[in-house]
Parts: structure tokens; C-alpha cells; sequence
């Protein structure tokens, strides 16, 4: 696959993820009032200290994912590198836990790429040249050299947290109202930004626990709104570094939760097997 079809995978597939280490301080003040029911008069619980409030929040957002059965989305993808720029509609069905569909739309609505993903492969589609290319999935890790799952790249296109859940809190502080939370894992760094009413993620960067790596993500999330009982940023912006540098705009023009898919595709045959 060239570079610039590279971008093009990549720019759909890093929908959203993604350390700094502070000395532990009382956070009160970073619980909303909003949230009654679990964190009551904070001022009352004296024998809970800051860290396990802290806790709770991360736990709770890592976990409290949106749940779905189908998704369908048309998405307006701005996407910059060091070479290159474009624009382009990307529209977009999964299947939960069977199959991702992207359909790549360039200039004067030419389809210029064409994916399914599944839990085990990936199949690339060009129709320009009536080319097809299947791939194992360690083809979407070993290109972007972060160990993605299927159900992470799930997680990515949704706008669910992920490399949260197995890490741990290294530190915690107040930043303009809202709560800075610096995690670390097996593989990555992470500094994460929550919402005031510490609901949902607003911020995250993840730095590469081996430095000679030298991957880092930066991504914000914003314009969220009530999707199946939980929350569902609209725009994203994404800034990925490794051996190249690639920044995604990511406007979500439509969207559907749990109806027929949109978007399938047949495979062409015969494919080129690579």
C-alpha cells in the first residue's frame, strides 16, 4: 500500500486515544455537584481519602462504555502530514464484534478505498484499479505499531476510552476546574482530562513507556451528546507521532446506534492475495 492510502486507513482506524506523574493532593473541589447519588457531601466521607474518589472516577469511566449492537456514521475527515493534506467523507457501519465497513469518499464523491475489518483480517478494496488486498489484522498494528484488537478499534470509532482499564494512577491534580489524571500501563503513558461532572474523557495523551519507541497521541474530544445512555463526541481532533507525524480532524456529520446496517459492501472476485 502507498503512503498516501496508508493515511487514508490510518486517519479512519485512530478515531480517538490516547503522563505526566504530580504529587497526590485533595480533589474535592473536582467533584461536580451533579454527581449526588455516588459522590454525596465529599466533605462528609472524611474516612475516604482523595485517591479512592479519584479511583472511582477513572474505574467508572474506563468501564461505563457505550454499548451498541450496530453503528452507521458519515464522518468529514480533514487530514494533514508532512506531505501531504486532504479532505474526504468517510461513511462507516460495524456490526459489533463481526465487522467494521469504511467507505472512503474523495473529491467529487469518487470512492477511492473501500475496508472491512474483522476480528482477524482486513480487506482493502481499491476500486480506481480494481484491486483487492487481504491482510491479516497485525497488518493494522505492525503500520501504526500500537497493538490494536478488533475490539479497540471498536472502542476507537465509537469514542470509548481505551488503555485505561489494566492502568494505574500515578498521580492526580485540578487543571482550570476540571481533573488531570496521569496513568500508566504495560505500553503507554497516559494523561487524561475529565469533564467537570466527571462523566467523560475530554482529554487524553499517550506517551510510549519505551522511549526508543518514540510514539505519542494527542486527542480531544468535544461537541458531546446523549447517545444510548452515555456520551458521544461528535468532533475529534488527533495528533499521532511515530516515525511520521499525522493530525485528523474528524467531524461526525450523521449517525445512527442499533438500526440496519448503511454502508455494506460486497468483496470484488477474483482479489489480489498478498
Amino acid at each position: 500500500m502507498n503512503k498516501s492510502n496508508f493515511f487514508l486507513l490510518a486517519s479512519l482506524v485512530l478515531l480517538a486515544s490516547c503522563y505526566s506523574s504530580r504529587k497526590v493532593q485533595v480533589i474535592q473541589d473536582a467533584l461536580s455537584k451533579k454527581d449526588t447519588v455516588q459522590y454525596k457531601a465529599i466533605s462528609e466521607i472524611t474516612k475516604i481519602d482523595s485517591g479512592a474518589i479519584v479511583s472511582g472516577i477513572v474505574n467508572k469511566i474506563a468501564t461505563t462504555k457505550l454499548d451498541f449492537n450496530t453503528m452507521n456514521a458519515r464522518v468529514k475527515v480533514n487530514y494533514e502530514t508532512v506531505n501531504k493534506s486532504d479532505v474526504y467523507i468517510a461513511n462507516i457501519s460495524i456490526e459489533k464484534g463481526k465487522n467494521i465497513y469504511i467507505t472512503v469518499r474523495g473529491a467529487m464523491g469518487v470512492i477511492g478505498l473501500k475496508t472491512i475489518i474483522t476480528k482477524d483480517s482486513v480487506i482493502l478494496v481499491f476500486p480506481l484499479n480494481k484491486k483487492v488486498e487481504r491482510r491479516p489484522l497485525s497488518y493494522i498494528q505492525e503500520a501504526l505499531k500500537i497493538p490494536f484488537t478488533y475490539s479497540m478499534l471498536e472502542d476507537l470509532i465509537v469514542g470509548n476510552p481505551i488503555f485505561m482499564e489494566e492502568a494505574q494512577i500515578v498521580g492526580y491534580k485540578m487543571n482550570n476546574n476540571k481533573l488531570q489524571v496521569g496513568l500508566a500501563g504495560k505500553l503507554f503513558k497516559n494523561l487524561i482530562s475529565i469533564s467537570e461532572d466527571n462523566a467523560k474523557v475530554l482529554h487524553l495523551k499517550l506517551d510510549d513507556i519505551d522511549i526508543n519507541q518514540h510514539r505519542t497521541c494527542d486527542i480531544t474530544y468535544t461537541d458531546h451528546v446523549p447517545a444510548l445512555q452515555n456520551q458521544f463526541p461528535l468532533n475529534r481532533d488527533i495528533a499521532i507521532a511515530a516515525q511520521s507525524r499525522l493530525e485528523i480532524h474528524m467531524e461526525i456529520k450523521e449517525y445512527t446506534f442499533n438500526e440496519p446496517l448503511k454502508y455494506t459492501f460486497a468483496i470484488p472476485k477474483p482479489g489480489k492475495r498478498r
